[in-house]
């Protein structure tokens, strides 16, 4: 007897149909007698994808793309999504190292440069490549870069649809991740700035927000103007208060991350200063979060008070009325980062002066709780 998947031509069209994207679940029924409570069909399990039909499909692809056939391109793009659900991360690591990602990003810059009528084409990469991430190191990610493919990711960014926008966030990440100059390009365009704050006011997902504030944090640390201009867009009352209702720590994390690579400038620690929430919030998040919001934490509340090579005295009576004195001892005394301890025990010894300067002059609130602390630092 001739199995099946060895008779004359099987496996040839098994393989035509395999690139075609046309192979889905066999469904083996067992009957009635063997049937148990806990199982009654046993899925086949599935062919997986060989490197030279990843190959073919990505040729495919390009060669489509550069004709500009927008059928066939989303027929393919189609299969290729298919693919990867259906093989899993296995498919999904074989098209990446055959030619997928270069393929998806031509196709992407190809139409992208149309800019009308090739949206559902476009969604449908972006879908697919934001499944791969990360691909910051794959060869052609770089197509995403292109003027054109950071114009249409702006354009999406800015839209209405919920997960397009989380697509577009992730992919401005990863693009900007791979050479620094896609930052100011991306900086320099209409609408991406404003996008990107308004992903996070939005709350469109915590994961888009996390993605935007890594991409926040990457063009701030540029130059100043870059940094300015998100300041100008209402960035710090969006991340206070995003901190203030999403207690999840990695949000929390970035969050913090942003707000110190801020008070890297004068005028972000100027703005910074207006917010009437940051010092309470800060001293909440020192030994609550992390070993990194709490470094963070530390370190917004040194450069402030070193505001214009100055110290402001009155951020430490502020920071007194919340807490900081106690919350610094006790980080000295469980321990910490060298730079992080350096810059929490000078803050601690100027707190205790500003203590002492105020039970002085008989001003010192009862609701501070610090009459029980005698040692002089």
């Amino acid at each position: 007897m001739v199995l099946p998947w060895r008779s004359r031509g099987g496996a040839a069209k098994r393989r035509n149909q395999l690139i075609a994207g046309d192979i889905s679940v066999v469904e083996t029924k067992i009957p009635v007698q063997l049937r148990s409570s806990r199982m009654e069909r046993i899925q086949s399990p599935r062919v997986l994808l060989a490197p030279r039909d990843a190959v073919e499909i990505s040729r495919r692809l390009e060669n489509a793309a550069a004709r500009e056939e927008y059928a066939e391109c989303f027929e393919t793009v189609t299969k290729i999504k298919n693919l990867g659900r259906e093989g899993g991360d296995t498919n999904k690591k074989c098209l990446v190292q055959n030619g997928g990602v270069l393929a998806l990003s031509s196709c992407f810059e190809r139409f992208a440069a149309a800019r009308e009528g090739h949206e559902r084409l476009l969604e449908e990469i972006l879908f697919v490549l934001s499944s791969w991430l990360p691909l910051n190191r794959s060869e052609g990610f770089n197509k995403m870069g292109s003027t054109a493919s950071l114009n249409c990711l702006v354009r999406f960014l800015n839209g209405k649809d919920a997960k397009t926008r989380q697509n577009a966030a992730f992919c401005i990440r990863e693009v900007i991740a791979v050479d620094k100059r896609y930052v100011y390009a991306l900086t320099d365009m209409e609408g991406a700035c404003e996008g990107l704050v308004k992903v996070i006011r939005d709350s469109v997902s915590t994961s888009s927000s996390k993605a935007s504030l890594m991409v926040i944090y990457r063009a701030i640390s540029c130059n100043d103007q870059i940094a300015a201009r998100f300041v100008r867009l209402g960035l710090i009352e969006v991340i206070t208060e995003m901190m203030v209702n999403n207690a999840e720590k990695s949000v929390c994390e970035r969050s913090l991350v942003v707000l110190n690579a801020i008070c890297d400038h004068e005028q972000g620690k100027e703005d910074v200063l207006r917010n009437a929430l940051i010092v309470p919030l800060l001293v909440k998040k020192v030994l609550r979060v992390s070993d990194l919001a709490t470094q963070c934490s530390v370190s917004i509340l040194w450069k402030l008070w070193k505001k214009n090579g100055e110290c402001d005295d009155w951020l430490l009576v502020e920071a007194l009325q919340v807490g900081a004195f106690e919350k610094l001892l006790v980080l000295l005394q469980v321990g910490c980062e060298d730079k992080t301890k350096e810059k929490a025990s000078e803050l601690l010894r100027n707190l205790n002066r500003c203590r002492n300067d105020i039970e002085k002059t008989n001003c010192l609130d009862s609701s501070m709780h610090l009459k029980n602390v005698k040692k002089s630092f």
